[in-house]
């Protein structure tokens, strides 16, 4: 639990928890859902935090989501030798991610980012003043893709445009996880791809076989990846590192508009505090809704005090949004957002964003990035006096993470 500073205008006893469903996604009702679901095809369906948790922590799971069972299907055997860091299992996995880590750490992310997204962030809100309006999902991604190509090594384009290359491939990709995408998809998704690969990864590659630096795509040539392969690993960084921040930064602002209170809290705050409120609207607005894993031998989780066998093979489906706001973990008014909220389970201490950045060896690494980005971007923002919503943004579906996009999101100063 958080304590609010000595200058807070309000307390938790006057404001408590509000009542209600203060989400803008995802507003099923899972009240009286069973915690564990089989369906026709035999999916385990999880909606319990605790349930959800022990398969994200067990060693006999492997990833199935993020279309992972396609991309890594038969087609794509002895195109690589070395998968994404996304795909990976077992020992290379572990190895990756402890090589890779000193990327995403708090203290990398506060000595080596910080400045960098503290001047970047200033030039987009001196855009937005001049203009006097825009679209804040462009914003966002302008702003994600910058700290992303840092810290990917995506630095060295030849010519600009790396956003409209990368937009593209994102919204081909939605399209790309449907079951049977159409050929002139493939085709135009295919374009947006070769067109980074030979004006963004290329050109970076080459720059840093001549002179390492400290980031990611140095990293890949030590370790002697290929060229395609370190296209692919560039694209699920820079993807998963644009497309979770730029959402989050987007819902946390609307949130933040219509709650003056802890508005007021981001602006005068401390950091702690900040973080607080980030990952409770983080909690009640998960970027991925659902997270996929298909068990590789006999998992014994407890559930409701009971033991439960789920077999192997098997394809579990952990509805993010569903365990986020579980009564067991979140308590009474979990569908509302409340920084100051107590959080129980059964396995120990609960993550205050709970399940949004995941669990377990998959956990999200960029998740210290993510927040001190999204804290950085807000803050200049809600420090416009003026700052306004045209009108209540577009939620779209999103098939690859399962979750939401924001769009036609126009802000006004």
């Amino acid at each position: 639990m958080v304590e609010m500073a000595a200058e807070a205008q309000y307390s938790v006893e006057e404001i408590g928890c509000p009542a209600g469903d203060e989400r803008k996604y995802a507003q099923q009702d899972y009240t009286g859902k069973p915690r564990i679901e089989i369906d026709e095809d035999g999916v385990w369906h999880l909606h319990g935090y605790d349930e959800s948790r022990q398969v994200l922590r067990s060693d006999l799971v492997k990833q199935a989501g993020f279309v992972a069972e396609k991309v890594m299907g038969e087609s794509t055997k002895g195109l690589m030798k070395n998968l994404p860091i996304l795909f990976l299992e077992k020992d290379e996995h572990h190895r990756m991610r402890r090589e890779t880590n000193r990327f995403f750490t708090p203290t990398a992310a506060d000595t080596k980012y910080r400045e960098f997204m503290d001047s970047y962030a200033d030039a987009l809100i001196d855009k937005l003043k001049k203009q006097g309006s825009a679209d804040l999902s462009d914003l966002t991604m302008e702003m994600a893709l910058k700290v992303a190509s840092q810290i990917v090594g995506l630095t060295s384009s030849l010519i600009p445009g790396m956003n409209a290359r990368l937009n593209g491939l994102l919204e081909t990709a939605n399209d790309l996880a449907a079951e049977s995408p159409n050929l002139a998809k493939l085709i135009i998704s295919q374009r947006y791809m070769i067109a980074f690969m030979y004006l963004d990864v290329k050109p970076a590659i080459r720059k840093r076989r001549k002179n390492p630096q400290n980031d990611v795509i140095s990293y890949l040539v030590s370790r002697d990846y290929s060229d395609l392969e370190i296209l692919t690993e560039g694209v699920v960084y820079g993807v998963a590192g644009m497309v979770t921040t730029r959402e989050f930064i987007c819902v946390a602002l609307w949130h933040l508009l219509e709650k003056p209170h802890l508005r007021q809290r981001m602006l005068v705050g401390s950091q702690e505090e900040r973080y607080a409120i980030l990952h409770e609207i983080l909690r009640l607005e998960p970027i991925v809704g659902h997270l996929l894993r298909r068990t590789t031998g006999e998992i014994e989780i407890e559930s409701e005090g009971e033991k439960v066998t789920i077999p192997a093979g098997t394809l579990v489906d952990m509805n993010i949004f569903a365990s986020n706001i579980d009564p067991g973990m979140a308590g009474e008014n979990g569908t509302s957002v409340c920084p100051l909220r107590p959080l129980h389970s059964a396995l120990g201490k609960v993550p205050e964003p709970v399940l949004s950045f995941g669990d377990g060896y998959h956990r999200c690494p960029g998740s210290f990035v993510a927040i001190q980005e999204s804290d950085i971007f807000l803050r200049k923002l809600l420090a416009i006096d003026t700052l306004r919503l045209e009108r209540k943004p577009d939620i779209v579906y999103n098939d690859i993470v399962k979750g939401y996009e924001l769009r036609n999101f126009v802000i006004k100063v």
